[in-house]
C-alpha cells in the first residue's frame, strides 16, 4: 500500500494541473457567446428588449440546470457528466446561433435555453471536480481555477473581434471555437479520476510527508476495546438445554465521539419514526450562509460587468471608451488577484481574505461613486476588483468541505450565485432609471457588511 502512495500523488498533481485549463476552455466556450451578441443585434436589427429576451432564455436555462445540477453530477460523477456536458454544448451553441440569425426565433431561444442548461451542469461539474482536487492535494488552489475561467472569457472578446474584423459568420465561428475546445476538454478528462470520492479519500488519507494526516496512527476504538473470545450463553438447570439460542457471527458495536462502545439501536437507518429526511443543501445554515456569500460576489462582480462602462459614461462624463477600459482595469484585477490568491488563502486563512475582500470592494465602490476624474475612478475600479476576486473561489471550496455532499451543496451554492449574477444587475438596472446608475451602486454595501459577518461560515471543516 505504501508503495502506492507516490503513484497516487503524481496522479493528484496531474488532476489539479489540468482543472484549470479546464475552466479557460469552458469560460472561452461561454465568452464566446458573448463576444459576437453586437453582430447579432446588427444582423436581426433588434432592440435592447428582444436581446434581453435572448439573455433572459440563456439565463433561465442556466438556473434550471442548476436546480438539477447537484443530483446529476453526484449520479454521473464530474468526469462522465462534463463528458456529456461538452459534446451538448458543442452542438447546441452554433445551432442556436444558426437558428436565431436564419429567422426562426422561437426554435432558436429553445436551443439556447438547452445551451444554457447544458453549460451550467458542466459548470457545477468542473466546480466540484475542482474542489475536490483541491481537497485532494491539500492546498487551496480555487482561485487559480476561477483565474482560468476568467482568462478564458478574455480570450473569446479577444477572438470574437478578430472574427469581427475578418467578417466571419457567427455560426461558423461559433462552431469553430466550440469544437477546437471540445477536442481539448475531450483531451483532458483522462487526468479526471472516474472515481473522484474514492480519489479524494486516498489522497486525504495519504497526507503530504511530515502532515499530521501521515504521522504515526492512534489506535481505533476497536483496538483499545477489542471484542475477543467467546459469548457466553447462560444455562438453566443442571442438565437442561440452555435457555437461550446460542448466537453465531459478529455483534455490530457502535463507537460513541470519544471513542467508548456505546449501546447500539435496532433501528436501522431511514427506517421506522427516527429516519432521518433525505439530505438537502438548503436545510443546511452553514451551506446557506455560504451561498448567500456567493450571492453577494456574485452582484459584486456581475454589477459592474453589466453597468460599470454606461454608469462611468452618463455619472462621470467619461467616454464611451474610458469607460470600456475602466471595466478592462476591473477584469483585469479580478484575474490578477485570483492567480495570487491560492498564496494569499494559504497565509491567511479563508475567514481572514473573506473579511478583507469585503472591506476593499465596500471602498471601492464607495471611491467609484463619490471620487471625481479618471485617477479616482482607476483606483476605485482597481479595489472593487481585487475584492470581488476571491469571495466566489472560498466559497465554492468551504462549500465542498464534505466530501459526501459536495456535488449537491456545491450546486446550491452556485445557485444563489449564478442566480444574482443573472438577476441581480437587472434589478440594479431598474433602480439605476430611477435614481442613475452611479447612485444605485450605494445597494452593494450591505452586501459587504453581511459578508463580514458570515465570513466564519466558510472556516475549513476539514
Amino acid at each position: 500500500m505504501t508503495a502506492s502512495v507516490p503513484f497516487e500523488r503524481a496522479a493528484v498533481v496531474r488532476w489539479v494541473r489540468t482543472i484549470p485549463v479546464v475552466f479557460l476552455v469552458v469560460g472561452l466556450g461561454f465568452g464566446t457567446w458573448l463576444s459576437r451578441l453586437p453582430a447579432v443585434r446588427d444582423h436581426l436589427g433588434a432592440s435592447a428588449v428582444e436581446m434581453s429576451i435572448y439573455g433572459l432564455c440563456l439565463a433561465v436555462g442556466s438556473l434550471a440546470g442548476l436546480m438539477l445540477s447537484g443530483r446529476v453530477v453526484q449520479r454521473f460523477g464530474p468526469r462522465r457528466t462534463l463528458l456529456c456536458g461538452t459534446v451538448a454544448t458543442t452542438i447546441l451553441l452554433p445551432s442556436a446561433a444558426a437558428i436565431i440569425l436564419s429567422g426562426a426565433i422561437p426554435v432558436g431561444l429553445a436551443v439556447l435555453f438547452a445551451y444554457g442548461f447544458a453549460f451550467s451542469i458542466c459548470d457545477v461539474a468542473m466546480n466540484v471536480s475542482g474542489a475536490n482536487a483541491e481537497a485532494a492535494f491539500g492546498r487551496p488552489r480555487m482561485p487559480l481555477m476561477h483565474a482560468g475561467y476568467s482568462l478564458g472569457a478574455v480570450a473569446a472578446t479577444g477572438i470574437g473581434g478578430l472574427a469581427e474584423a475578418l467578417g466571419v459568420p457567427v455560426p461558423v465561428h461559433f462552431a469553430a471555437v466550440m469544437i477546437v475546445s471540445a477536442a481539448v476538454l475531450l483531451s483532458l478528462l483522462r487526468y479526471l479520476p472516474r472515481d473522484e470520492a474514492t480519489a479524494r479519500a486516498t489522497a486525504e488519507g495519504a497526507g503530504d510527508p511530515g502532515s499530521a494526516s501521515s504521522a504515526q496512527r492512534l489506535p481505533g476504538p476497536e483496538e483499545r476495546y477489542p471484542v475477543t473470545g467467546s459469548i457466553p450463553i447462560i444455562e438453566s438447570a443442571a442438565g437442561q438445554q440452555p435457555a437461550f439460542t446460542p448466537v453465531t457471527g459478529s455483534i455490530p458495536i457502535q463507537w460513541s465521539d470519544d471513542g467508548a462502545p456505546r449501546e447500539s439501536s435496532s433501528k436501522a437507518p431511514g427506517s421506522g419514526s427516527g429516519s432521518a429526511r433525505p439530505y438537502s443543501p438548503w436545510r443546511d445554515p452553514r451551506i446557506f450562509l455560504i451561498g448567500l456569500i456567493t450571492l453577494s460576489f456574485g452582484l459584486f462582480e456581475g454589477t459592474p460587468s453589466d453597468w460599470l462602462p454606461l454608469a462611468l459614461v452618463d455619472g462621470r462624463d467619461f467616454s464611451n471608451q474610458l469607460g470600456s477600459t475602466m471595466l478592462s482595469v476591473f477584469f483585469a484585477a479580478v484575474m490578477a488577484v485570483r492567480i495570487a490568491g491560492s498564496w494569499l488563502i494559504t497565509r491567511f486563512g479563508r475567514v481572514g481574505v473573506l473579511r478583507v475582500s469585503a472591506v476593499i470592494a465596500a471602498v471601492g465602490i464607495v471611491m467609484t461613486i463619490l471620487v471625481p476624474g479618471t485617477a479616482g475612478a482607476v483606483i476605485g475600479v482597481l479595489a472593487w476588483g481585487v475584492g470581488t476576486s476571491l469571495g466566489w473561489p472560498i466559497a465554492i471550496s468551504a462549500a465542498a468541505d464534505r466530501a459526501e455532499t459536495a456535488a449537491r451543496d456545491v450546486a446550491a451554492v452556485s445557485a444563489l450565485g449564478y442566480g444574482s449574477m443573472l438577476v441581480g444587475p437587472m434589478a440594479f438596472g431598474f433602480l439605476g432609471e430611477h435614481i442613475g446608475l452611479l447612485v444605485a451602486f450605494w445597494a452593494l454595501l450591505p452586501f459587504a457588511v453581511y459578508v463580514l459577518f458570515a465570513a466564519s461560515a466558510a472556516r475549513s471543516r476539514r
